[in-house]
């Protein structure tokens, strides 16, 4: 027995020191699967193994792709922190020049004009705020549930918000420039001031390069088709407000309207020009709407038509006419702008209730071909032929 015994403990440790020293070999023609010893040692060496070349290279090459990838965080947030100032202070620079001209030429209550700026300049911190939670949480993945554009699931994109912001910047600067164009106070300004006509046409024209700014502060990828989109209604919307802005500059220059005094007399063709150039200052916050949207829409595309074809293009296009026909204006190089807008806002409506129509055609041939398949196929396509 002790004999037994002794053969046993050294099996066993020859076993402990080399386990494969008393594993079965197999035959050279044996095949089909390993034995469950195999593969509980198998898996043991898996397990105990170091981890490989491959698994580690993945892992360094993931860290430096974000540590790529910091450096352009920073230089896009350093981006949009320097447009983000530009906004304030051309918002500040507007907004004061505007109250000192109505300060000092009239005896209108000063603070009611600088609280409007204090309210406009809430309004542009609030909305920086509101569009930099909404990316966190679109980066993170959640919805806002009560959401402005269409409730639960909505999308959170670049532009969320942009348009209130540009609505609040056209409700205070709307009445003060009417204010000072409608009145004796350009006069007053003409004289008296510095820098004249040319300072006030400055300060008016400032809207532009703030919508510049705007675009700029809340836009994210630098190559994306959003981007382009409002570079191009951007554009489209300074050629308006050059064009009305130029028409409103030489009735104030003639003084008297045109060269001869027609039908209708030179007040109504000013009142006329100055408010189409406010009309294409507020143009943008349809178009930015449409760029949060989640999904662009036939209707959006009317809205734009009417707001800057039918409300701007077509209003200048008449002025300009009535200019060169009635009182024997020079023929401006605008009038064949506006011609053209107008045909291709026309157009681009077309193609989308062209296209529109063509989804409806598709939608309905593949609800037909569907019912085909199952046995009551024929019912069921009078049943979608029928709805």
């Amino acid at each position: 027995m002790i004999a037994d015994f002794a053969k046993d403990n050294r099996k066993a440790s020859r076993l402990a020191g080399n386990p494969s020293s008393d594993l079965p070999s197999p035959s050279p023609g044996a095949a089909g699967p390993p034995s469950g010893r195999r593969e509980t040692r198998a898996s043991w060496e898996d397990g105990v193994r170091p981890p490989t070349t491959r698994t580690m290279a993945s892992a360094d090459s993931g860290q430096a792709g974000s540590a790529a990838d910091a450096p352009l965080v920073a230089a896009s947030w350093a981006r949009s922190l320097l447009y983000k100032v530009l906004c304030f202070l051309l918002l500040v620079s507007q907004g004061g020049l505007l109250d000192f001209y109505l300060i000092a030429f009239t005896d209108l209550y000063w603070c009611s004009w600088i609280a409007t700026d204090l309210v406009v300049v809430s309004g542009w911190a609030l909305f920086f705020v509101k569009n930099a939670r909404g990316k966190r949480e679109r980066a993170c993945g959640f919805r806002q549930k009560g959401s402005p554009h269409g409730g639960a699931g909505a999308h959170l994109g670049e532009f969320t918000y942009a348009y209130l912001a540009w609505l609040v910047h056209v409700m205070a600067f709307t009445p003060k420039a009417a204010l000072v164009l409608e009145t004796s106070i350009l006069d007053l300004v003409a004289l008296q001031v510095p820098l004249g006509l040319t300072g006030f046409k400055a300060v008016i024209l400032l809207s532009a390069p703030l919508l510049f700014c705007l675009l700029n502060a809340v836009a994210e990828d630098l190559n994306g088709a959003i981007r382009h989109r409002s570079q191009s209604c951007f554009t489209a919307t300074c050629l308006d407000l050059l064009d009305s802005f130029s028409l409103v500059e030489a009735l104030l220059r003639n003084g008297d309207g045109g060269v001869d005094d027609g039908p209708v007399p030179a007040p109504y063709l000013k009142h006329a020009a100055t408010a189409v150039y406010l009309t294409a200052l507020a143009a943008p916050v349809v178009w930015l709407y449409e760029l949060a949207a989640s999904a662009p829409r036939r209707r959006w595309l009317w809205a734009r038509l009417v707001s800057t074809g039918l409300l701007v293009n077509a209003p200048l296009l008449a002025v300009r006419c009535f200019q060169v026909y009635a009182q024997r204006g020079p023929v401006s190089v605008f009038m064949f702008k506006n011609v053209f807008f107008l045909a291709c806002g026309a157009l681009e409506l077309s193609e989308q209730c062209v296209a529109a129509r063509a989804r409806r055609r598709a939608r309905f041939s593949r609800g037909v071909s569907e019912n085909d398949m199952c046995p009551h196929g024929y019912v069921n396509t009078l049943a979608v032929a029928q709805s």
